[in-house]
């Protein structure tokens, strides 16, 4: 299999005149990259996307309290916290981030303009949410619920965490929805993504309601309002 495929790249840079790669190589070239992009992005996006239905499973248990949510929370580190469990998770980020502005820029599919700006708006959620973890994790911080929740109890922080969190909720389910109308007849994929952008709409005001409702202890609402922020 491998030198079958070393065979066609070696193929695609047949020179012509002068040594230089001849045009259809090229083409070739970059079309084998975008396709390997592509199966890439999608591998790594299946296996986080298991990893994130659990995650949000597990905020909707936010609604039982924030006791109820901890419990949860702790039962499920031990799986994805593993870690063997964790470096996967950890490496699939990083290929989403670095083959999703790619293939968003170079896919202009008619009906794919939900799916588009839905996976740049997680691609920008995935590298905020993921850096503010591990460092919240490298100063000490246990990242749970609190540390999740504490923007939205401080203005003007609020303003941006409240949005942030609804936003991405929405975005997963039409990413998702979008994902799985492409293997549908064509008169069946707009209402396929607006059935899951509806239930993203209404588990996102259910988780954000729900870490809007909770108390949470001065040490994380610290970095907020120790900046002039006013806590909620």
């Amino acid at each position: 299999m491998l030198a079958g495929v070393h065979k066609r790249l070696s193929q695609s840079f047949k020179t012509g005149r002068g040594g230089l790669p001849m045009l259809g190589g090229i083409r070739h070239y970059r079309t084998a990259s975008m396709i390997a992009r592509r199966i890439l992005h999608r591998l790594s996006g299946s296996i986080l996307a298991l990893f994130v239905l659990v995650h949000l499973f597990q905020h909707l248990a936010v609604l039982a309290g924030a006791p109820a949510h901890l419990a949860v929370m702790e039962a499920l580190r031990v799986v994805y916290r593993w870690p063997p469990v964790e470096a996967l998770l950890l490496g699939c980020v990083a290929v989403q981030l670095v083959t999703g502005v790619p293939l968003a820029w170079s896919s202009r599919a008619p009906g794919q303009r939900l799916a588009r700006l839905s996976g740049l708006y997680l691609l920008f959620f995935l590298a905020v949410h993921t850096t503010a973890v591990l460092a919240g994790r490298y100063a000490g911080t246990d990242t749970n619920i609190y540390f999740a929740a504490a923007g939205m109890h401080a203005w003007p922080a609020a303003a941006f965490f409240v949005p942030y969190y609804f936003l991405a909720v929405v975005a997963i389910a039409v990413h998702l929805g979008s994902a799985v109308a492409r293997r549908l007849p064509a008169a069946h994929r707009g209402r396929i993504v607006r059935r899951c952008a509806a239930v993203g709409t209404v588990s996102s005001l259910l988780i954000v309601g729900g870490m809007a409702r909770i108390d949470i202890p001065a040490a994380y609402l610290q970095p907020f309002t120790q900046s002039g922020g006013k806590s909620g």
